[in-house]
């Protein structure tokens, strides 16, 4: 890795400083948080922060995407890759057991783009029931739901970090959009009940049962 940096490119100079590479006990997950200096930003306090975790294998098979559209785009001198991502319907699933599991307020923010729009609910309720599982953790929607509408328990001090000034951020319509988008959540089938129920992995021919067609609710 530090070789791909030692030499500038397109005259950014990249540098990976000394400490900022870390890895969990466990060594399923690591990060490193590389510098970077240009003609505009001299003193290198840039910085790009990298997180690879190793603890899960997605469950549904990840897509191709394209970059959203950057003005800065028809400057460059190369087509801009396409980055290889989650499906969707993983990724809200993962903020969903983010926002069971934590309180970060910027899980509840990103779920509530989404909330008002199409989704396919029988595959997102399974996946959340199967994901929290997998973390040995049972899956309580009503607490979701409830969680969802006191708002409360989300530091929301730690979103407005994230957004720019002149956001704002409504949290009654945040909660309430995600109090009626993820409702469906609710509505578990037999075997996600049960699955729901397993903290302890018990049940692991209703989860094979779970996992056996998911690419479609």
């Amino acid at each position: 890795m530090m070789q791909a940096f030692a030499q500038p490119f397109h005259g950014i100079q990249f540098a990976i400083p000394d400490g900022s590479y870390y890895e969990t006990q466990d060594g399923l997950s690591w990060g490193v948080n590389p510098t970077y200096s240009h003609g505009w930003n001299a003193s290198g306090v840039g910085e790009v922060k990298l997180q690879i975790s190793r603890r899960e294998t997605p469950t549904l098979p990840t897509e191709r995407q394209p970059q959203s559209e950057q003005s800065y785009f028809k400057l460059l001198p190369f087509a801009p890759a396409e980055i290889i991502c989650l499906a969707l319907a993983e990724i809200l699933v993962e903020k969903i057991r983010a926002c069971h599991q934590r309180n970060k307020a910027r899980d509840i923010y990103d779920l509530s783009m989404f909330a008002t729009r199409p989704l396919d609910q029988a595959l997102i309720r399974r996946l959340v029931v199967l994901k929290l599982w997998q973390a040995r953790d049972s899956f309580d929607p009503a607490r979701l739901i409830q969680k969802f509408q006191d708002g409360r328990d989300f530091d929301w001090d730690d979103l407005r970090q994230l957004l720019n000034r002149a956001v704002v951020i409504d949290r009654e319509r945040i909660t309430a959009d995600c109090v009626r988008g993820f409702g469906f959540l609710a509505n578990l089938t037999d075997d996600e009940r049960m699955l729901a129920r397993d903290q302890y992995q018990r049940e692991q021919a209703v989860a094979e049962r779970l996992r056996a067609s998911p690419a479609r609710g």
